[in-house]
Parts: C-alpha cells; sequence; structure tokens
C-alpha cells in the first residue's frame, strides 16, 4: 500500500515507518524537517506544517490509507486538531477513505471515572482537550476511520501481543509500546474491526 504518515519523527511515528518499511508499503511522510526521518528507498520525506493544506495535500496524494501519530511537543499546541482540519479535507478531495489515528485514553466516551482518568485530565490536560478537538473532527467526517487510544505509553520492543477493546477499561499499570501501537496501526490497515470505532490498548 502507499501510506501517508503524519507525525513521523514522533516516538510511535518512528515505529510506524520502520515497521511499515519493513512489511513492504510505500511512505510518504510529512515532518518539519525531514532530516528526523529514516533514510529509504520506499519512503518519500516532505518538509512542511500539517497545518499548511497545499503542502498536505501533496503528501495525501495517490495514497491508498493516512496514519496519523501527532502529538504535542509543547504545552498549550493544538497540532492534532489543525492537522486533522487540513488532513481530512486532503482526503476527501483525493478520494482517500482510510484514516487511523491515535487519540488517548480518557477522550470522549472513554472519559471514565477512574484514577487513570482522572490523572490524565490533570497531568495532560492540555493534550487530552486537542485530542478531543481532533476526535470531534474524524467523528463528523466521511471517512472509514478508527482512533487509537493508548494505555500509558513506553519503550521496548514489538510484541504484538496486547489487548484492544471500545469498552477495555485501563488503569494506572496499564502499559503498551511504542512499537506495540504501531503494529496494531499497520495491522487494521486491511481489517473493519475497528472500523468507524474507537479501541483503547494495553498489553
Amino acid at each position: 500500500m502507499h501510506l501517508a504518515v503524519f507525525g513521523g519523527t514522533g516516538h510511535t511515528g518512528r515505529h510506524l515507518l520502520e515497521q511499515a518499511l519493513a512489511q513492504g508499503h510505500t511512505v510518504t511522510a510529512l515532518a518539519r524537517d525531514p532530516r528526523g526521518l529514516a533514510t529509504h528507498e520506499r519512503l518519500r520525506p516532505v518538509a512542511g506544517d500539517v497545518r499548511d493544506a497545499a503542502v498536505v495535500k501533496q503528501v495525501i496524494a495517490g495514497s491508498d490509507a493516512v496514519l496519523s501519530a501527532l502529538g504535542q511537543r509543547r504545552w498549550g499546541s493544538t497540532v492534532c486538531t489543525d492537522g486533522m482540519r487540513t488532513i481530512l479535507p486532503a482526503m476527501q478531495d483525493h478520494g482517500v477513505e482510510r484514516l487511523i489515528a491515535v487519540s488517548g485514553y480518557g477522550v470522549a466516551d472513554s472519559r471514565h471515572r477512574n484514577l487513570y482518568v482522572a490523572i490524565a485530565r490533570v497531568a495532560i490536560r492540555s493534550l487530552m482537550r486537542d485530542k478531543e478537538g481532533m476526535e470531534d473532527l474524524i467523528r463528523a467526517s466521511a471517512t472509514t476511520w478508527t482512533i487509537v487510544r493508548p494505555a500509558l505509553l513506553t519503550g521496548g520492543p514489538r510484541t504484538g501481543r496486547y489487548r484492544t477493546g471500545t469498552d477495555l477499561r485501563l488503569t494506572i499499570t496499564s502499559r503498551i509500546s511504542y512499537a506495540d501501537v504501531a503494529d496494531f496501526m499497520l495491522a487494521h490497515l486491511t481489517r473493519d474491526d475497528y472500523a468507524c470505532r474507537a479501541a483503547a490498548i494495553t498489553s
């Protein structure tokens, strides 16, 4: 497949690129500084900002699916919401329907009354608000979307062993590696069990 990747220089994004290329996919990735991306014959880096609609259209053109691992690098940023405002119209313009995006547990219908969510809503409230804005846009779109809500993200290898579910309740001890989140995203490019649904994921 030809994949458009946003957030490819982040922790999850780096694993997305590595695994996608290892699986034989062709990838176009947007980055402010393409020097932060790996070099590979099937990876086309594009320099630019995800808020730039013209650049985003270039990244998505010719793609079969879009993978977003966008995340904040500074407090108060709205990059996830702003990025989805340019990504979704570009997908529509180019006829790309499949979208898989990383969000956060505790957003929207996963805002359960438990310690995990309470801590997240305080510790990373700026990020949670940004992810909520992003999710609202995705849910209102005509894409075939899957939203991924990971447990506390950690380093570590891809194991392929994790639990997922729309009603899965995470706790303060729940963990998942960046590599396994990437594994889940790529595995669901051709699966529809979480089409237009949000899935929590934990090891």
